[in-house]
């Protein structure tokens, strides 16, 4: 029998990259060809393919190659067949009939495969820019940016995150029209240019990252699409279209009011508060800031609480805020204190790292009632 796909190579690399492209195959899909993963080997690597026609996720491992070719195997089935299989090497081969060999150790499974004519090819990038940044830094301004990311399809395009690249930094933005997240590295591109990517893949791609200093990113934007490049793993997507958020403009230079306070206290005094608030009593946290203190108080129907905190100002202020939006800013600082600034009671209120100069948040206030 004519074997179309032979190959050997290690459990543990095969699984570790059947976990990664797996995470570019839609669970909705409707054609079995969609709910596939492609394999292909030649020239001692397997090269490992997931594909929504939206994100694509390939992976390379090294391999013995017996015989060159490809199929597609069911994303569900070989990735639970892979994970579970014993330390060592796995046998893959396909036969003219389809019927996919997979052994190792003991373990032997014969499973249907499809051939992979009819797979969706990954599109092509033109029109390139490209950047090179360490895998650490890009996980840190994802990081720093994904979780202000809008979940709500009537401004389509802020559920992505806007790369603004320039020759001395890069900058990442996201909001959701209450919030507003943005770090920056002094990596930048020689060539100015910003798009737009998908939040969904963005996070395909942070978990993807290293952390590793020395371990790069390099990603190439073109018109239509982005490709990432890692070590042995690449990414596809799209590129958004639409107007973002002008945030040059749009974040405030100057504000009246000031306050400089620990980072660890606030998040406690707002857990604490917050335990008297649910998804059906939405109420704001009220922050009052007098001369080296703030009080942070919340009243329900379920009672009132109210926590106290030192801190470092000059005047008065009260102002109301949803307590999640600061919470989730607080939560993703860095350091051990952030520097309080806004305008007034209904300006946008910045929270600004005071160990991260390249960091900012911005969340807007929530109006409040004249009494507690």
């Amino acid at each position: 029998m004519q074997v179309l796909m032979h190959c050997i190579c290690r459990q543990d690399l095969l699984n570790a990259a059947l976990g990664h492209a797996a995470r570019a195959v839609s669970s909705r899909a409707t054609a079995d060809m969609l709910k596939g993963i492609l394999l292909e080997c030649k020239g001692g690597e397997l090269t490992v393919t997931g594909n929504d026609l939206e994100l694509g996720i390939v992976a390379v491992v090294p391999a013995e190659v017996l015989t060159p070719g490809s199929a597609v195997l069911d994303a569900r089935i070989i990735c639970d067949i892979v994970r579970r299989a014993p330390d060592g090497d796995i046998t893959l081969w396909v036969n003219e009939r389809y019927m996919t060999h997979i052994e190792c150790g003991a373990s032997v499974f014969d499973v249907t495969a499809l051939p992979a004519e009819n797979y969706p090819v990954l599109p092509e990038v033109t029109g390139l820019r490209s950047l090179t940044v360490s895998q650490a830094e890009l996980k840190k301004l994802l990081n720093m940016t994904l979780f202000s990311v809008s979940d709500a399809e009537t401004k389509h395009i802020h559920t992505g995150i806007l790369f603004d690249a320039e020759p001395e930094a890069l900058t990442l933005v996201a909001l959701d029209g209450h919030r507003l997240a943005l770090s920056r590295a002094s990596k930048g591109s020689e060539e100015a240019f910003s798009a737009v990517l998908p939040a969904v893949s963005l996070r395909e791609l942070e978990r993807m990252l290293t952390g590793d200093e020395e371990a790069m990113a390099v990603m190439h934007i073109g018109a239509r699409h982005m490709l990432a490049e890692l070590d042995g793993l690449t990414l596809v997507t799209r590129v958004m279209d639409g107007d973002f958020f002008k945030y040059k403009t749009g974040i405030p230079k100057e504000n009246s009011f000031s306050a400089m306070l620990e980072i660890k206290p606030v998040i406690q005094a707002l857990e604490r508060v917050g335990l008297l608030i649910t998804e059906k009593l939405k109420n704001p946290v009220r922050l009052l800031f007098t001369e080296g203190k703030l009080t942070v108080n919340c009243q329900t129907a379920l009672g009132r609480a109210q926590d106290d905190i030192d801190c470092e100002c000059e005047g008065e202020l009260e102002i109301g805020f949803n307590h999640r939006y600061l919470l989730d800013a607080l939560r993703h600082m860095e350091g051990e204190r952030f520097r309080f600034e806004t305008g007034g009671a209904v300006s946008p209120c910045l929270l600004k790292p005071e160990s991260d100069e390249d960091t900012l948040f911005m969340v807007l206030p929530v109006r409040l009632s004249a009494t507690l």
